[in-house]
């Protein structure tokens, strides 16, 4: 891909959002609201159950009230690299949606660093076909209302030519 070219970003997103698809503990923590939402059977078809809804493409918060927790990823930025101007580094930030209601689950844990945490194991130095390896996995939070919080995970990587 010319490094001028963002043709092919949407499609490197598509390729994103597939992984995060194919984590059963990730999607389940999305899909099962209740305490214990690791112990439901593995889900049969998650890119109809989740896909656009609990893992979408549009970062925004849900006007209406929801129970769901939802991800979405986002490529943020790109930007020539200073060191070899064929190359370009893309800067990608996951978005992690959790109502606050359901931060307990039945766990040693809590929901939104349990869904952080694969996230990170499904994109952390794996390689995107078309964009390049995936580096990162820093969190921060983004925003806290008294109804959701979201966190953003950010990933790096340098895009080939």
């Amino acid at each position: 891909m010319n490094p001028r070219d963002c043709g092919e970003l949407g499609v490197g997103l598509q390729k994103i959002i597939k992984r995060l698809l194919a984590n059963q503990n990730l999607c389940k923590l999305l899909l099962y609201t209740d305490k214990d939402p690791l112990s439901h059977p593995d889900i049969e078809n998650p890119a109809k159950e989740l896909y656009g809804d609990l893992i979408g493409v549009i970062p925004r918060l849900k006007p209406e009230e929801t129970a769901y927790s939802y991800v979405v990823p986002v490529i943020v930025n790109g930007i020539t690299n200073k060191a070899n101007g064929e190359f370009r580094d893309i800067g990608i930030k996951i978005y992690v949606y959790v109502p606050n209601l359901q931060w307990i689950i039945k766990d040693d844990n809590l929901r939104p660093f349990a869904i952080i945490g694969e996230v990170q194991k499904s994109l952390y130095d794996k390689y995107i076909s078309g964009l390049g390896t995936l580096k990162g996995g820093d969190f921060s939070l983004n925003l806290l209302t008294d109804d959701m919080s979201c966190y953003t995970i950010d990933f790096d990587l340098i895009n080939y030519a």
